[in-house]
């Protein structure tokens, strides 16, 4: 059987498929994917309507970033409100970006754990283990860069709208984004390297 064919989850409320997602159950993700992906396609797809761009893009990203919003913050949500404020946030970006795609090429290769994309088991083992190293770099971040990160990046909000939901300023939050960011890549480094992960690189969260 398929890993997402309908499964016992089919029966899971969408509170239970979160905590199930954020626990690392690759099932959960097939589900909500099997689940919302049809609404959120129409949706996708009447955004872009006089647009040249393909509404699966955005549907990839859009996917790609909720995975890894749901692994990096632990809050509560309104699943299906906030799938779709990350799709027409997604649509957005691409109508405001007419020649170019967000989907970047690493992000391409981590989309083969959304459902609709299956490899070659090795791919998807790597491509695996690279989204865990990315998912708990976050998790490692202080929690108000860690919160400005993934409400820019993953939800596509607006930094103003970050900064007001933080409770600072829109400098500030800049400032938590650079760190944050500048962690990240960091992490990444030493990965490509072969080093541990060092104590301490997030810095402050003061902002």
């Amino acid at each position: 059987m398929s890993p997402c064919a309908p499964s016992t989850l089919a029966r899971a409320d969408d509170e239970r498929l979160v905590a199930l997602i954020r626990s690392g159950h690759e099932g959960a993700f097939c589900e909500l994917h099997r689940r919302y992906r049809p609404s959120l396609e129409r949706l996708a797809r009447r955004l872009l309507r006089l647009s040249p761009h393909d509404p699966e893009d955005v549907l990839q990203d859009a996917f790609l970033s909720a995975y890894m919003a749901l692994r990096a913050v632990d809050r509560p949500i309104a699943l299906q409100a906030w799938l779709s404020m990350i799709v027409r946030n997604r649509a957005i970006d691409y109508l405001r970006q007419p020649h170019a795609s967000r989907v970047d090429p690493d992000s391409e290769r981590v989309l083969t754990l959304v459902p609709a994309l299956m490899g070659d088991p090795a791919d998807v083992a790597a491509v695996r283990e690279e989204m865990r190293a990315v998912v708990g770099a976050i998790g490692r971040l202080p929690e108000r860069q860690r919160l400005a990160l993934v409400r820019r990046d993953f939800e596509g909000r607006p930094v103003r709208e970050v900064a007001a939901g933080l409770g600072t300023t829109t400098p500030a939050t800049w400032s938590l984004l650079f760190r944050a960011d500048s962690t990240i890549a960091e992490s990444r480094r030493r990965r490509e390297l072969g080093l541990p992960e060092r104590a301490g690189d997030a810095g402050s969260d003061a902002a």
